[in-house]
């Protein structure tokens, strides 16, 4: 599993900074030629040494700084000490957690993480890179890309520290940390990024995760739905099989958001997998069968509500839901429907009339899913539901027959993108390239 965490074709200098590295060692030819320090994960020592933390000239923050000049984690009460460390630290709590508990009514990431990381220093440095690059992404300062860089080389390196001994691992706070780093490789990288999503893969297929309502199962359902984004936009099977897990009964909204996110999952991996063969006709029923049966299950609290003249005039239908959770679990839906219209078997054979209808019926079918997830997002004013909703938009808004409505919704995406740090640019490129039927 450590060797899957990074992937040392580039050094941690080129990497960060985008640039081709030859990968020759201890220096590559581009940090020799700038006189950098050339860094390798595996280089890094098990332990940090001391870091002594220099006095600011100016309160302000940040301020350019070297990397012996940042506060170590090691000891997480003394690090919140630091005025920079705590500014960054509830620069999560307050307006990042919120990402994380978007399905989860007893806040898991906001309220459980922050009092887990004043004594995990692995945690507490997994929210820093992690918030420290948000902020670079939308406050557009190098400086906080440092930090974030600094505080993400100490996660990686007590990260692999803690794969040595698996047994001894607290799981629950290392699969948070995990789920951190993929957010902090998504916004500083690109959205392909599998870094952690593969070493998180790793230590999941490794146990079965009982899930139930404490951390390790908010991080699971985290982990899941990132895979979920990832997979949507690159039309691929999810990294988890999702065959040792099972979701619990539905008692409140939670687990019907959690319920809809596990057989999206299945989906994906059966009818987006590069081999897998074609659903049989009964398989596809039964599949189809099971979302019904959610759907026709979901309480009253999760009817999305009609109020023409709501926002500013647009192409998309003003409709709205309640709560954060009942937007994603529709989103999910509408994805999932799509996903198995798409699969859905033929009858054999089609004369040209038939198979012309059946193209038509597709399209509108493909085409309304598409409209409501779109129209649910654009009523919301949710970050956490913007970048849960990046991956269905991305699979279902190039079915939108309609180009008013594809330019609206790839407008309104670029918006969230800047609003919330999250690179676009794949999406975008899905929604300007219309989708269709070919049967």
């Amino acid at each position: 599993m450590p060797r899957r965490l990074e992937r040392n074709r580039k050094c941690q200098q080129c990497r960060s900074r985008r640039i081709k590295c030859n990968g020759s060692r201890p220096t590559c030819a581009p940090c020799q030629r700038s006189s950098r320090d050339c860094r390798w994960i595996d280089d890094i020592p098990t332990e940090l040494p001391p870091i002594t933390h220099a006095p600011q000239s100016s309160p302000s923050f940040p301020a350019p700084c070297r990397q012996n000049e940042y506060t170590p984690t090691h000891n997480p009460e003394q690090a919140l000490w630091d005025p920079q460390i705590a500014k960054i630290f509830r620069h999560y709590i307050e307006g990042l957690a919120g990402w994380y508990d978007l399905n989860d009514s007893r806040r898991h990431f906001k309220d459980v993480v922050p009092v887990r990381a004043r004594h995990n220093p692995l945690l507490l440095s997994a929210i820093l890179a992690f918030a420290a690059a948000h902020q670079h992404r939308v406050l557009a300062e190098d400086s906080y890309l440092d930090v974030a860089e600094f505080y993400h080389y100490d996660s990686v390196r007590r990260l692999i520290s803690l794969t040595r001994n698996v047994d001894e691992m607290p799981i629950g706070e290392t699969l948070a940390a995990i789920c951190l780093l993929r957010s902090y490789e998504i916004i500083t990288q690109n959205v392909s990024s599998q870094s952690h999503l593969q070493g998180c893969y790793s230590l999941l297929a490794s146990r079965h995760v009982q899930l139930t309502s404490d951390l390790l199962s908010s991080g699971f359902w985290n982990y899941l739905r990132e895979d979920i984004t990832v997979s949507l936009i690159e039309q691929r099977s999810l990294m988890i099989s999702l065959s040792q897990h099972a979701p619990p009964e539905s008692a409140d909204d939670a687990d019907f958001a959690n319920n809809v996110t596990f057989l999206l999952g299945r989906i994906i991996n059966r009818c987006l997998s590069i081999n897998s063969p074609a659903l049989s006709l009964p398989e596809w029923k039964s599949m189809k069968s099971e979302l019904d049966s959610w759907k026709a299950s979901l309480p009253s609290s999760f009817d999305p509500i009609q109020t023409p003249g709501l926002g500013k005039q647009g192409n998309f239908p003003s409709i709205w839901a309640l709560r954060g959770w009942h937007v994603s679990s529709l989103h999910y839906y509408h994805t999932a429907m799509s996903i198995l219209w798409l699969a859905e078997p033929l009858p054999q054979p089609l004369n040209t009339l038939q198979r012309l209808n059946n193209m038509n019926s597709l399209r509108q079918k493909l085409d309304h899913h598409a409209t409501e997830v779109c129209a649910l997002a654009l009523t919301s004013d949710s970050a956490p539901v913007w970048v849960n909703a990046f991956g269905p938009i991305a699979f279902c808004g190039p079915w939108l027959q309609d180009i008013q409505k594809r330019n609206e919704i790839t407008e309104e995406v670029k918006r969230w993108g800047a609003l919330s740090g999250w690179p676009v640019s794949t999406i975008i490129e899905a929604l300007s390239s219309p989708a269709d039927v070919e049967r």
